[in-house]
């Protein structure tokens, strides 16, 4: 069932979501963002989104984080304890940005987020998760109708 809902929330507004937005850097360095259709994100691997992701979590690029959420992410507890509660994709960018700033509790060294996403230029597929999602740290994606989401958080307010 938790599988089946979280990929249900992933391809939510399929129909009515706007343009995906894409961050490019240009040659100066600066970043810009372009918009492509729905069906160019839904044939995107993992390595493509994922390669998007990081740089846009990593530049606190609010416009793209939001772009590659799904419409309502789910908010977990840390330790499970909690509902989740239903985060807009308005307020995923700061979620994200105060999950870098912590350890995933599971990195040996104690590495915040931030630090092992930077060192995670390639997404590494847990043999443990279902088909169709990644887990990284305390963030979870799913691939849906419109392509590889952010489709939940583990963060305790």
């Amino acid at each position: 069932m938790f599988v089946a809902f979280t990929l249900l929330l992933a391809g939510c507004g399929a129909a009515s979501a706007p343009a995906e937005d894409i961050v490019r850097n240009d040659a100066s360095g600066q970043s810009s963002t372009t918009a492509s259709s729905p069906r160019a994100a839904s044939a995107e691997t993992l390595d493509q989104f994922w390669s998007r992701f990081r740089r846009a979590a990593l530049a606190g690029d609010a416009a793209a984080l939001r772009a590659m959420s799904a419409p309502v992410v789910l908010q977990r507890s840390n330790l499970d304890d909690s509902p989740a509660v239903k985060l807009p994709s308005a307020r995923v960018p700061a979620a994200v940005a105060k999950v870098l700033t912590l350890p995933d509790g599971v990195d040996a060294a104690g590495r915040i987020h931030r630090d092992i996403l930077k060192a995670t230029p390639v997404a590494k597929p847990d043999g443990q998760q279902p088909a169709g999602t990644y887990r990284f740290g305390d963030m979870v994606f799913a691939r849906g109708k419109t392509g590889w989401r952010l489709t939940e958080l583990y963060l305790d307010d």
